[in-house]
């Protein structure tokens, strides 16, 4: 006789729980976008000194008319989504299983924050006035060091010591809770390393951010929120009860933002890259004949531009080139399409580039179509 066993579905969803926004301790929101897409900031220079004259008609120097610059600042990212709920489907599950305002929210934690996050964090790195790149991997005797250096370059530009916010990836931060120069350094640091707890390190607030919320092979970012402009100008969620064509609900939302690095501001951020030269994942199909290969790319690519070079005689020899810091200025831009050139037996580099310099990147040997 056969048994039919019932199967029930919980009321209860399995969500994913993430860090909801990270970025607001490095950004402000001072610069005012009502009724403009576009809005002007005008800069100044100093002037130099002169010696003074006790005679003649310009005893002060010769005049000379205040010297302007003028940055636009226009918003770029106008990001939206859609969904529906079928009221069917909504009935047929337990109540409150397929709630549209849960649905929403989950939409802005897991989707919406991370990215406007990454954004940010990216144009920060993006821009700043100071850049390092660790030839050699970061370790647990060099963080402490990584970070004094980053640091030093933002004092040396004679920027305030307050107001300093540092956000760096769980990699650094658990290398630099290993190093004991960190730990001899004062009380402040052994207390934070017993309650588990990061807080600051010497006077600046440190902000834990996963590695998927960073640009590419960045580990760390010194800033200052007084460097970054971040405008929300639209931000908007709507639940339509049975639109048009519809037997339930539409969500839709809308964000329309942007973050800016102020000119005059660069000098107040570091960034010090050093995240790993391999990690990028490439693989190699062949392409429409013997001089192409298609390479799709995974892994972070962001906060840079894709290049590559793909005649190298070895895999040795690509993963030589593509090391942190190596001059990639002068290789080809990564097609959209992933077709490359490339030969048989040959091994295919690509490299996210920033100023000129690699900053993440991986190796494939290539395949090539007959």
């Amino acid at each position: 006789m056969a048994v039919n066993l019932a199967t029930k579905y919980s009321s209860k969803v399995d969500e994913v729980i993430i860090n909801g926004a990270l970025s607001a301790p490095s950004v402000n929101q001072e610069y005012d976008f009502v009724g403009a897409k576009t809005v002007k900031v005008y800069s100044f220079d100093p002037v130099a000194m002169n010696n003074y004259t006790r005679s003649g008609t310009n005893r002060y120097g010769t005049p000379e008319e205040l010297p302007d610059d003028v940055q636009e600042l226009a918003l770029s990212q106008d990001r939206s989504f859609t969904f529906t709920i079928d009221k069917g489907n909504r009935i047929d599950t337990p109540e409150g299983v397929r709630a549209a305002a849960k649905a929403l929210r989950r939409q802005v934690d897991l989707v919406i924050q991370p990215e406007v996050d990454k954004y940010r964090f990216t144009e920060i790195a993006k821009n700043a006035r100071h850049k390092f790149y660790a030839t050699t991997a970061v370790t647990a005797s060099t963080a402490y060091a990584a970070f004094l250096s980053a640091n030093e370059a933002i004092d040396e530009a004679d920027i305030p010591s307050t107001g300093r916010v540092c956000n760096c990836s769980p990699v650094f931060l658990n290398l630099i809770k290993q190093d004991s120069n960190f730990i001899k350094s004062g009380d402040l640091s052994q207390n934070m390393l017993v309650r588990g707890q990061v807080g600051e390190i010497d006077g600046v607030a440190i902000v834990k951010v996963a590695s998927n919320r960073l640009p590419a092979g960045l580990l760390f970012e010194i800033t200052h929120k007084a460097a970054c402009t971040a405008p929300v100008k639209l931000e908007e969620y709507k639940i339509h009860e049975d639109p048009p064509g519809i037997s339930g609900q539409l969500c839709e939302g809308r964000i329309y933002y942007d973050a800016f690095i102020l000119n005059k501001k660069k000098d107040m951020i570091s960034a010090y890259y050093g995240g790993g030269e391999n990690s990028l994942t490439l693989t190699a199909a062949a392409g429409a004949d013997n001089t192409h290969s298609v390479v799709t790319i995974s892994g972070n690519t962001a906060g840079g531009d894709l290049v590559y070079k793909g005649n190298f005689a070895d895999a040795t020899a690509a993963g030589n080139a593509i090391d942190i810091g190596d001059n990639v200025s002068g290789w080809d831009a990564f097609p959209s399409n992933g077709v490359v050139t490339t030969a048989s037996g040959k091994y295919i580099a690509v490299a996210v580039k920033v100023d000129g310099k690699c900053v993440a990147g991986g190796v494939v040997a290539a395949v090539v179509g007959s």
